[in-house]
């Protein structure tokens, strides 16, 4: 399989698993975000794996450094629109409560298994076979320079910090249905990665 089909496939079950969960698991929006934050922690520590394979390689002091710099504004960048995500969604909804819908997430049972048994390591699962296919196979970290390996989580995480801030001005204005949420989500998601993601692949 070559890098560019398994990134398509990855974009693909990205996009049908929460339109599968919430037709037939009964899946929310908070549960789709949750979904999607597990594939954003995954893509921050696959940017570590590639970073330290990168150090390892190549042994320059100025590319440590600038790896350790992404590395902490991103994850810095990263929280801050986890933080705002979660809070236009409290605007929408008072009575939502992250903790308990994390658990709920985590311990959501289809078909008699818990979700959090089957979906978490898939998604792990397969973030580490795109990495080998996409990265180690090829040898990348020979020929990518430092900065090219930490900008697209850098553009990521800056993006959704907008996209939260976007989302707590207008929803606490405008109550927009869930579906409408949904499918912005999962749309805007998709499109990010087919054209933004797949150029640097």
């Amino acid at each position: 399989m070559t890098p560019q089909r398994a990134f398509l496939i990855q974009t693909f079950l990205e996009a049908a698993i929460p339109v599968i969960g919430y037709f037939s698991w009964g899946w929310d929006l908070s549960f789709i975000l949750l979904f999607y934050l597990i594939d954003w922690l995954l893509a921050y520590g696959l940017t570590v794996a590639k970073g330290l394979k990168r150090i390892r390689y190549a042994e320059k002091a100025e590319e440590k450094q600038l790896f350790r710099r992404s590395l902490a504004l991103s994850f810095l960048l990263m929280v801050a629109a986890c933080a705002l995500i979660a809070l236009a969604l409290v605007q929408l909804n008072p009575a939502l409560d992250w903790k308990v819908r994390t658990w709920e997430f985590l311990v959501y049972k289809e078909l008699g298994i818990q979700q959090g048994l089957i979906l978490v390591p898939l998604i792990v699962l397969n973030g580490i076979l795109v990495y080998r296919q996409q990265f180690l196979l090829p040898q990348r970290f020979r020929v990518l320079e430092m900065v090219q390996i930490t900008r697209p989580l850098m553009q990521q995480n800056l993006l959704l910090l907008a996209t939260g801030g976007l989302l707590v001005a207008v929803t606490y204005f405008v109550k927009f249905p869930e579906e409408i949420l949904i499918a912005a989500a999962v749309l805007g998601i998709s499109c990010y990665r087919f054209f933004v993601l797949r150029r640097m692949h």
